[in-house]
């Protein structure tokens, strides 16, 4: 018999190195101790659930249940990764279309500047733009700068 084997009869040293390693993982994030703690924990309640179970085998259920929380949390990780950069990356801008703007000076050649709130951007109009005219934001040019139109009487916006 080896001498650890007694220690693992019960469910409560998994449990309790799984809570460690799950705590040590927000002293020191990023070391996957949170997937090693949780594969530690599933094996305290596999050994719950199943008193009598070997310590070689519980040892293999600590393998494959830590192995599997690991990719489970890189695929996690990956998704909410991809998900955020797809979704916030270079687009706050975007988030001015529709809202009201006005005219810096008067636009030449169709193009000229425009300010929101405390911030002036470059701006395309097909219609003539004078100093001061309120516009909508109606869309981004392929530079980076806006698509305006002049507001028509009683429009209201944002």
């Amino acid at each position: 018999m080896n001498a650890l084997e007694p220690l693992f009869v019960s469910p409560w040293p998994w449990v309790i190195i799984g809570a460690i390693l799950v705590g040590l993982e927000i002293i020191a994030p990023g070391v996957f101790l949170l997937w090693i703690g949780l594969g530690a924990v599933i094996v305290g309640l596999s050994v719950l659930i199943a008193p009598e179970l070997p310590m070689a085998w519980q040892l293999l259920v600590f393998a494959v249940a830590m192995l599997g929380s690991i990719g489970i949390g890189f695929a996690i990780q990956r998704r909410s990764r991809i998900s955020l950069t797809a979704t916030t990356l270079n687009r706050e801008l975007d988030a001015l279309v529709g809202r009201q703007a006005e005219a810096i000076d008067g636009f030449s050649g169709g193009r000229g500047r425009i300010r929101v709130g405390d911030t002036s951007y470059t701006a395309e109009s097909e219609a003539p733009v004078g100093a001061g005219m309120r516009l909508r934001i109606t869309g981004r040019t392929p530079e980076g700068g806006f698509l305006v139109s002049p507001l028509q009487d009683g429009d209201q916006g944002h």
